[in-house]
């Protein structure tokens, strides 16, 4: 994992060289005849619609419900508002670039982030940074949980302390809006999970297997990717079979990925949430001297490196979290005017091919892509 998008820019020599000379027992080349994908433009990929409905069965609301007239901008700016954020970490370029969006966004309103507390996916220290923050006496607090029902209780001690809360991509179990929280931001989770599904089904044959690493935790977002991966599956795909595995800790995804590799032989592509468990599996193929392709959410730089030189990554949805840090930011300075924000704002997916990889990066990032990334998809065939 990486801990922001420059910083992962280093990695991408290493894992390129990698990439070059790994061997395989199935093969893997970008070429039409061998990469079902290579002709498929990414955004015919995207769902017609948000698939899916907010924590609450809530359908999604628009931009324009958050949008702040020129009048509470000025309001805004005499107002000079202070603002808390607590993460789940700060180890993943979703988190930085969530950070990024919401502090130059509340700069535009002259206001001040008075925190950013990381408690790298322990359920104790976001408790208590939750508990710190709140003695800071921001006006508003922006926040994911790391466990939804684990963090519950604290949570409701910020609506106690009259401080506004704005959610990332979950809401604490038992949370009701808008007395406990005044909006939440995410993407479209099920419609990631679809597009993943729909990308890894063109290199399954009639009556294969595939595999997903899901995250044994109580946690929203990712159940909602992997309702959507199957409810694809069983709609299009119906005659795939799929083969589930649990990891808890995203640090042993590898070995969990290993394990389940192992015992089912038969598996012929792997699915998973996010991008580090993505790379645990890429891992775990690599010892065991193995090519599949793999699917998963979130673009990051070295799931990236992969795809663009047509390892086992074949395919990426991507979330938007700097455009969900902007419409968070946003969101909390209309509710702290005294305005109403939606209950649930959901951003469409952002499928990631190797024929799409730097156009998307800078979709998602509103940056270039790093320059070594940049690299190994010039010199690869059927990269753009």
């Amino acid at each position: 994992m990486r801990k922001s998008v420059t910083a992962g820019a280093l990695a991408l020599a290493t894992m390129a060289s990698l990439l070059s000379g790994c061997a395989s027992e199935t093969g893997s080349a970008s070429d039409g005849a061998e990469n079902p994908l290579a002709q498929v433009k990414a955004a015919d990929l995207v769902p017609e619609n948000i698939v899916g409905l907010g924590p609450n069965g809530v359908k999604s609301g628009t931009l324009e419900d958050i949008k702040l007239t020129d009048d509470e901008v000025n309001q805004a700016k005499q107002k000079k508002f202070r603002v808390g954020i607590v993460m789940q970490t700060m180890n993943i370029e979703w988190s930085t670039e969530q950070v990024r969006g919401i502090t130059e966004q509340l700069k535009k309103y002259d206001a001040e982030v008075v925190g950013v507390a990381d408690p790298n996916f322990d359920v104790q220290k976001q408790v208590s940074s939750i508990e710190n923050m709140i003695q800071l006496k921001p006006d508003a607090i922006i926040s994911i949980p790391v466990d939804d029902t684990a963090t519950a209780e604290a949570y409701r001690k910020i609506g106690a302390a009259g401080i506004k809360l704005i959610m990332m991509d979950n809401v604490p179990s038992g949370l009701e809006y808008p007395k406990d929280y005044q909006g939440m931001v995410s993407s479209d989770n099920q419609g990631n999970g679809a597009v993943c599904a729909e990308a890894l089904a063109k290199y399954i044959p009639e009556g294969g297997t595939v595999g997903v690493l899901d995250f044994g935790v109580d946690f929203f977002v990712t159940k909602e990717r992997m309702k959507g991966f199957v409810d694809w599956m069983k709609q299009n795909r119906p005659d795939i079979k799929i083969k589930v595995a649990e990891f808890l800790d995203p640090a042993n995804s590898g070995k969990d990925a290993g394990n389940f590799l192992t015992a089912n032989p038969d598996v012929q592509g792997m699915f998973t949430e996010w991008e580090v468990p993505a790379v645990g599996i890429d891992q775990a193929l690599r010892a065991q001297g193995k090519t599949m392709p793999i699917t998963a959410v979130n673009i990051a730089s070295d799931v990236a490196a992969d795809l663009a030189s047509g390892g086992n990554i074949k395919a990426l949805s991507a979330q938007v979290p700097y455009d969900q840090g902007l419409a968070e930011a946003d969101m909390a300075v209309k509710v702290l005017l005294g305005g109403t924000a939606p209950n649930w704002l959901a951003f469409p997916a952002v499928p990631v091919l190797q024929n799409n990889v730097l156009d998307a990066w800078k979709q998602v990032y509103h940056q270039d892509p790093p320059s070594q990334l940049t690299e190994i998809c010039t010199s690869t065939e059927g990269c753009s």
